[in-house]
């Protein structure tokens, strides 16, 4: 019976092997070219947990097959430092040149009659110097709400209000059909002048017929899983192949920047994926600097994810990061201290 056991473990880790390997492609390969690999960069978290049991399980069986494990989690530790925050506690107030923060604030938290007011007063008196929005509400008036930033820029939903000076502003276009919106602006900051993009990449598109399929998945009800899953599936797909189409022309016009870039927003995408990927190379990620933990900035329906990210050019410095865990939104804010 031991033995039909450890044959079961066998074939049991062979797959997590597998699977946690192909989750180590999702941010190299293009889901235009090869989409499954999207799609495994969604389970990386729960496969590398996977695969940790089962190694403790064969170190205490003390089997060779516990080298090839650890051998397979070692060989993703750049993906781990991505993924978890590793960081020790970041010291208050430390001198820096630039406070920016990033929100998705839900067209104002819809739906919550409370949640637009809460949102204005902790923007305004958040003490950050810019701040990037996502899911703005498409009126100019709405900018008034927000009058310790007298400069400001918007295009679609996405929206960068400032305390310094815009010298220079722009919208980045995308395909027609896809959802996502992108603007960005040259501040000046004294002596200084920095970029700074404000970006919503392509949704999900999940609506309440996809969060009943994923209520039901999740609560066993499995009469109609197949179907469910396909449907889920073929909406991620779809999303996450125009986001690495989007994050490509971004990642074009950030090349051509004459000033050091600041990009912020709510990629939705995890940093197990192609667009994140493509956005970060050759930028520093502010909490893979000074974040800790998992620092998961979704808070919907869905399962729960960083998707929400603030990169800059090598030649800025992450002096903090915080992720505020106020439930105005859907999405927690992110804020940083940039030193120049």
């Amino acid at each position: 019976m031991s033995r039909l056991f450890d044959i079961i473990m066998r074939i049991v880790t062979i797959i997590a092997m597998i699977g946690l390997l192909g989750s180590y492609t999702a941010p190299y390969i293009n889901p235009n070219v090869f989409y499954f690999s999207s799609l495994l960069g969604y389970t990386y978290h729960y496969l590398l947990i996977v695969n940790i049991i089962l190694l403790l399980y064969w170190i205490a069986r003390w089997k060779k097959i516990a080298i090839l494990s650890i051998l397979i989690i070692a060989a993703g530790y750049p993906l781990i430092t991505t993924y978890y925050g590793l960081n020790p506690q970041t010291v208050p107030d430390a001198p820096h040149d630039l406070s920016i923060m990033t929100y998705n604030i839900q067209m104002l938290g819809i739906g919550e009659k409370d949640a637009p007011a809460k949102i204005e007063n902790y923007i305004n008196n958040s003490g950050n110097d810019i701040v990037c929005m996502q899911e703005f509400p498409q009126r100019e008036a709405s900018f008034k709400k927000f009058p310790a930033y007298p400069y400001y820029h918007r295009n679609r939903d996405v929206a960068l209000v400032s305390r310094y000076p815009i010298i220079n502003k722009g919208v980045i276009k995308f395909d027609k059909g896809h959802s996502a919106a992108c603007v960005y602006g040259d501040i000046a900051i004294g002596k200084d002048t920095i970029r700074v993009y404000s970006v919503h990449l392509e949704s999900y598109r999940l609506g309440k017929n996809e969060q009943q399929i994923y209520k039901e998945l999740t609560s066993g009800n499995t009469q109609n899983a197949t179907q469910g899953v396909k449907t889920i599936s073929s909406r991620l797909v779809t999303a996450n192949r125009n986001r690495a189409k989007q994050a490509q022309i971004i990642k074009d016009h950030m090349l051509q920047s004459p000033y050091p870039v600041i990009i912020c927003g709510d990629f939705n995408d995890t940093p197990i994926s192609f667009a994140y990927h493509t956005l970060s190379e050759g930028m520093k990620d502010c909490f893979i600097e000074k974040g800790r933990g998992l620092g998961n900035t979704y808070i919907g329906e869905f399962p729960s994810f960083r998707i929400d990210h603030i990169l800059h050019a090598p030649t800025l410095g992450t002096v903090s990061y915080t992720r505020d865990t106020v439930k105005y939104s859907d999405h927690y804010p992110v804020q940083s201290d940039i030193r120049f």
